[in-house]
């Protein structure tokens, strides 16, 4: 099973963008006060067959990066979180180990060049598990990381129903030449338990 979503660009540029027809030009190329609009959008996928013991499933939230600055010299770094969920099924308590992947994204040809599209212009980025975004989140090939966990689920354990979270850190690297625009890339996150 698997589903994706989209979300409404980030609020915080959404009031500097034009209306409709009309074109919105920055004064100087390289300091628009808005020059993209980043939003990582984050589908989800289940893999696994609900089996005695425990059944999950993954939610996200949209990673939103907000205006792009193409000559700020730092990177424009967020973060958001997915949630795994695991419920019990009768009869018994189970341990419930998982993993999440991440695809390579719309517009990358790997995890390690993933970039947002607005029409013909791209905006490189990346998303990693660690905060000093070291360590790029995928699918476990060609240098980049899964994340992982484990917890128990049943009778004696709680309610029944058992949650995890697990950060997502994104990053868009400093002086791009952005031309203004909405970028988007779209992610599929797989839950494997």
């Amino acid at each position: 099973m698997s589903s994706s979503y989209r979300d409404n660009p980030h609020p915080r540029c959404a009031r500097s963008l034009p209306r409709a027809g009309q074109v919105k030009r920055p004064a100087h190329r390289f300091t628009p006060s808005c020059a993209a609009l980043a939003a990582l959008i984050l589908g989800l996928g289940v893999a696994g067959v609900a089996r005695a013991g425990a059944e999950c499933s993954i939610t996200s939230i949209a990673l939103a990066f907000g205006g792009y600055d193409p000559a700020a010299p730092s990177p424009d770094d967020t973060a958001t979180t997915l949630t795994v969920t695991c419920s019990y099924v009768p009869p018994s308590a189970t341990s419930v180990g998982y993993t999440i992947t991440l695809s390579n994204g719309m517009h990358g040809t790997d995890a390690t060049t993933r970039q947002m599209a607005s029409g013909s212009g791209r905006l490189a980025y990346n998303v990693f598990n660690d905060a000093s975004r070291t360590r790029v989140w995928g699918t476990g090939n060609a240098g980049t990381v899964v994340a992982t966990g484990s917890m128990t689920v049943g009778p004696g354990v709680g309610n029944g129903t058992r949650t995890a979270t697990h950060t997502v850190y994104g990053r868009v690297p400093a002086l791009q030449d952005a031309m203004p625009g909405t970028y988007l890339d779209s992610l599929v996150l797989t839950l494997v338990y």
